[in-house]
């Protein structure tokens, strides 16, 4: 046990093998191409710096962020593999990625010339959210006679419509059929959800959520779980039948309950929506949580022989002894998404690497 765990209530263990096994799904995938593994918003929550270094085992050809702050924390770390920062770039920012060689995404021509260094050129396609309409061929070309050093789009829907992958890729095709740029230009299309379609087989392969454990469709593969939510049972009571639990006092016990607090709440990125439907791993248990998650504590109702003291450890989801319960399962209770729980995993958890 390390010591965090010992002196902290709550902690997220994080499995950077686990995270490198996701990633080699994801270039089985597409093994004649290279992975651009994107670790932006600190790597989902899990740790730019460290998930970034365990994936050199697999020599991808850079990493992706979405700001330029983003990529200058990992050149200070020490990370020389290229670094691409997806957000359109602002010219004011430029000196930035100049002196920290960070490649941005550029739509402008007239800054794509005064730049003379690498830069992306994102094609849209359907995102509507940045880049060249694949429609506007004079930008288009503007933008061409320039020579991206790679130019990509971005797919939509592609974990829940095979239509609109189909749709899109025949779009970003018909830009780069017909676009005069060199050979060497690196196209990429394949997002988490995209790498699992025929159609998006092509230089790069950006992965993000897989690596992370969020799935990408249900029929697509599952990744292997990379995090735990954990925190530390510090109080354990029992109330009485018609008594009410925690803020708004909308939780009333219809029998005597024993209610365990555990250390962790809405600061550490518990979501107050999991009342009613949450659940966390308690002593080989699922066990629901009652009453309102608060900032710092969540309370849970335990079975009748109690079964928790302080000190237990709960999970909120990720592997544990018990019945596990999946990041998706856990975000479908919070009525949000895999990538919305990870990114707002508080500041205040250490990351626990295991």
């Amino acid at each position: 046990m390390s010591t965090q765990e010992r002196i902290d209530h709550a902690w997220v263990d994080v499995s950077l093998d686990e995270i490198v096994r996701n990633a080699r799904t994801i270039h089985q995938q597409n093994p004649s191409g290279r992975l651009l593994p994107m670790v932006k918003a600190n790597a989902y929550g899990l740790g730019s710096i460290p998930v970034s270094r365990a994936l050199e085992v697999l020599s991808p050809w850079g990493f992706g962020v979405a700001t330029v702050a983003e990529g200058v924390e990992l050149r200070r770390a020490g990370i020389e593999r290229p670094i691409v920062a997806f957000t359109t770039a602002l010219e004011a920012n430029l000196p930035a990625y100049r002196d920290y060689n960070i490649r941005p995404v550029l739509d402008d021509p007239q800054i794509m010339r005064s730049w003379g260094r690498p830069f992306h050129l994102e094609i849209d396609t359907g995102m509507r959210r940045g880049g060249v309409p694949w429609d506007k061929h004079e930008a288009l070309e503007a933008a061409f006679v320039c020579k991206p050093e790679g130019v990509f789009t971005h797919l939509h829907s592609a974990d829940t419509s095979v239509a609109s992958v189909q749709q899109q890729s025949q779009r970003f095709g018909a830009v780069t059929r017909t676009a005069n740029f060199p050979d060497k230009t690196l196209v990429h299309v394949a997002n988490s959800a995209g790498a699992f379609h025929d159609d998006t087989k092509t230089d790069l392969t950006r992965p993000g959520v897989f690596l992370y454990g969020g799935r990408v469709g249900v029929d697509q593969p599952s990744p292997r779980p990379v995090a735990a939510l954990k925190a530390r049972v510090v109080s354990v009571r029992t109330v009485r039948r018609g008594d009410t639990v925690s803020y708004g006092a909308d939780w009333t016990a219809d029998r005597d309950t024993v209610v365990a607090t555990l250390g962790a709440g809405y600061a550490d990125g518990v979501r107050r929506s999991v009342q009613g439907l949450g659940m966390v791993v308690l002593g080989g248990r699922r066990v629901p949580v009652v009453g309102r998650v608060t900032m710092d504590m969540t309370m849970v109702a335990l079975p009748h022989d109690g079964g928790a003291a302080p000190g237990d450890v709960a999970t909120f989801f990720g592997p544990c002894e018990g019945p596990a319960i999946e990041l998706d399962e856990f975000a479908g209770w919070a009525k949000t998404v895999s990538y919305e729980i990870l990114t707002g995993l508080g500041s205040r958890l250490p990351r626990v690497y295991v």
